[in-house]
């Protein structure tokens, strides 16, 4: 006997469609079967981007400072300043090159998350107001404290600038 459930299927198939995917009322009316041609081949034009290169707006290797020695030649001989979240050693190097930055964030500050948030924030700042340091041969020390953690960036940054103020007055009282 056989199977009652294909007991009453046609065998007729039913017509081909052009676009299966899409039925043609459905479709959308400018993009049905346009062709674009072929993409153009060489150097386009960049639209609303500055072609040359950024001057200035990067944070390499040369710009920090990564040796134990130099952290601590800052704090032994530089000038210090501390405000709310942050205290700045600065130390006039006079020596050729740029500013450097040295960073130290405790582990009281957060977890390592929080403390490489707030590595990254300070650097940043730094980057972008580095042109307005007082001398180019600075090495910076920047140690942030465990309340910065709470901080948003707009108050690091000004905790930032308050201090540095204050810590370039003291500099130029020293020299």
């Amino acid at each position: 006997m056989p199977p009652l459930y294909e007991a009453d299927l046609s065998a007729q198939q039913p017509p081909p469609q052009a676009h299966a995917w899409l039925s043609r009322a459905d479709a959308h009316p400018l993009r049905a079967g346009r062709d674009f041609g072929a993409t153009p081949q060489g150097a386009q034009k960049t639209f609303g981007v500055i072609s040359s290169r950024a001057v200035g707006e990067t944070f390499s290797r040369d710009d920090r400072l990564r040796k134990r020695r130099e952290f601590e030649e800052c704090y032994a001989s530089g000038v210090r300043a501390s405000g709310r979240h942050l205290q700045m050693f600065l130390l006039d190097r006079r020596a050729a090159g740029g500013p450097r930055l040295g960073v130290s964030v405790p582990r009281r500050a957060g977890n390592a998350v929080t403390r490489n948030r707030l590595r990254r924030r300070v650097r940043e700042i730094f980057r972008r107001g580095r042109t307005k340091l007082p001398r180019p041969e600075i090495a910076l020390v920047v140690n942030v404290r465990p309340g910065a953690a709470s901080a948003s960036f707009s108050e690091l940054a000004a905790d930032y600038r308050a201090t540095l103020e204050r810590v370039c007055a003291r500099l130029g009282k020293k020299g």
